[in-house]
């Protein structure tokens, strides 16, 4: 049975993408329905009652300007900002140095995803306290094509198929040994690093709107979005 008690989690928050799609120097800095993408997650972490403190990695090229964004507005929780790696394993992990040993839960999240809530964050904290790992995922609802050479090959079930979000939530202590066992290997994601490690991950059902911005087309769907969630 899940504890009533909310789990003390840290985030962090994976901003060292650089922009050049989108003419800046990175791409938690473009301007989202009147502020930088990045403060969008930010607030709803700042609202999320799981978490105590948040941890954002960026690159060289954006780490004055990420410093001085944690500084606008009320903020009350610790937020600090570390460098990134050369790999994303490698941007968490340094995310991850920094946070407080006490902490229980940790979610790391994308700040290309600016649309995802306070309410998301818990429960994933929730669930990843509770089952070890948990993430964030949307049913697949699109018809699967497998393409060779510009061709389909083939039609893709997509029974049981869900597309991996974030934020995805861990045992604080059971990340930090699994990144540790990783050595040379890539991996895409802390999920799969687990699923690698056969560590259940449960999903926390999510949907559609908590978008990853990629292209500079996803720019008027994602305000869309958030300013129909603010007027609303």
């Amino acid at each position: 049975m899940r504890s009533s008690k909310a789990p003390r989690a840290a985030a962090v928050v994976v901003a060292a993408g650089r922009g050049e799609r989108f003419g800046l120097a990175g791409k938690a800095l473009v301007p989202l329905a009147g502020k930088p993408m990045l403060a969008w997650t930010l607030d709803a972490l700042e609202a999320a009652a799981t978490v105590r403190e948040v941890v954002v990695v960026a690159g060289v090229h954006t780490r004055t300007e990420i410093k001085a964004l944690l500084k606008v507005g009320r903020r009350a929780k610790r937020a600090v900002v570390v460098d990134g790696g050369p790999r994303r394993q490698d941007s968490v992990a340094a995310g991850l140095h920094v946070t407080s040993a006490d902490v229980e839960v940790v979610l790391v999240h994308d700040a290309a995803r600016p649309l995802a809530t306070a309410a998301q964050f818990n429960a994933c904290a929730a669930q990843a306290a509770e089952t070890g790992a948990a993430i964030l995922a949307a049913p697949v609802c699109d018809t699967l094509k497998r393409v060779a050479g510009g061709v389909i090959a083939e039609t893709v079930s997509r029974e049981g198929l869900w597309a991996a979000q974030t934020p995805q939530g861990f045992l604080r202590t059971a990340l930090v040994e699994a990144l540790d066992s990783v050595g040379d290997e890539t991996v895409t994601d802390e999920a799969a690093l687990f699923e690698s490690l056969g560590r259940p991950v449960a999903i926390v059902p999510s949907d559609g709107a908590n978008l990853k911005v990629t292209f500079p087309g996803d720019i008027a769907l994602a305000e869309a979005l958030l300013l129909h969630r603010v007027s609303g």
